[in-house]
């Protein structure tokens, strides 16, 4: 009988660790283009000066609501003077109408002509999203994606920052921890951190 219920255990570990390792195999990136759905909830009023930083592509606005800055806050057709912001599919987070008080402005200079990711997602489960503000460097590249590991206390040591990405069937990230920011930006090539290449899962554009 033991015996017997070793050899059902092991079948059982086998067969979860053959599941965990496929898993873990990623061939392809999904690529989303995001559109969030018009959520409830009260409507804010506020207006939109520039296109987004956070995602740079068409129909994506910097916005602001009292002395709150929001971005990206979208278009969402046939809707008119109105965009949606704080929408985060990652997070879950349906966002908020914003109301617009004034046009969105002319814009004279056009998205870059392929969409840059806005939120990655990379194998290991971590949450990336594009800086809006001032930018770390390492190795004296400024980094584009601030990442943190959902469900693992935030230190210098666990998040991480993206300086690049490199797009195909399957996408790949440029990785340094957090703590590379302080090791990384001298120019002597001895200073120098090596990246780590990371697949990724999932792109929101």
């Amino acid at each position: 009988m033991k015996t017997s219920l070793r050899a059902m255990a092991a079948a059982l570990l086998l067969i979860l660790g053959d599941r965990a390792c496929a898993q873990s195999i990623i061939s392809k990136t999904q690529v989303t283009w995001f559109s969030p759905s018009v959520p409830s909830g009260p409507i804010q009023e506020g207006s939109c000066w520039t296109r987004s930083i956070a995602a740079d592509r068409p129909g994506a606005w910097r916005c602001i609501v009292g002395n709150g800055i929001h971005d990206p806050c979208f278009q969402v057709a046939p809707i008119e003077n109105e965009v949606i912001c704080d929408a985060n599919p990652v997070l879950g987070k349906s966002g908020f109408v914003m109301k617009l008080t004034t046009p969105l402005p002319l814009v004279t200079t056009p998205p870059t002509a392929s969409a840059s990711p806005w939120i990655l997602e990379l194998k290991d489960g971590s949450v990336c999203e594009r800086f809006t503000g001032t930018r770390p460097a390492v190795n004296n590249q400024p980094a584009v994606w601030s990442c943190i590991k959902p469900g693992v206390p935030p230190s210098p040591r666990t998040n991480s920052l993206v300086t690049k990405v490199h797009p195909g069937k399957l996408w790949t990230a440029e990785r340094y921890a957090e703590s590379a920011v302080a090791m990384g930006n001298s120019m002597s090539e001895s200073r120098r951190v090596e990246a780590q290449i990371v697949p990724v899962a999932r792109v929101w554009q």
